[in-house]
């Protein structure tokens, strides 16, 4: 699978709609917090804690959301097999030009 059908999502629109849940999660509840820190004494401490903790419900259910659609416990990579990716070896004439230009103009 290339990368840009992992990132847009076109395999299943319902991962992309989950993800962008959770990231949204995430957003109100930085947006919170940094609406706290600049009000200071002065917050509404009942009501920024309310929209961060609506923050973090949004974004746990969307990260759970995600990992049950997605599942990507099931498509892990294995870094010890390579990616077939059509090109089966190396063209062995162009390499043995190669180490012949090496060898005649005296690089190692």
């Amino acid at each position: 699978m290339k990368v840009l059908d992992k990132i847009n999502g076109a395999s299943n629109p319902a991962i992309l709609t989950v993800s962008l849940i959770a990231g949204t999660g995430v957003i109100i509840a930085i947006l919170a917090l940094a609406v706290g820190v600049v009000q200071g004494s002065a917050a509404d401490n009942n009501l920024i804690g309310l929209v961060f903790a609506g923050g973090v419900v949004l974004f746990v259910l969307g990260a759970g959301a995600w990992v049950g659609m997605a599942q990507p416990h099931k498509h892990f990579d294995d870094i010890n097999k390579p990616l077939d990716d059509g090109h089966h070896g190396h063209d062995a004439h162009h390499e043995d030009e190669h180490a012949e230009e090496h060898a005649s103009t005296g690089h190692h």
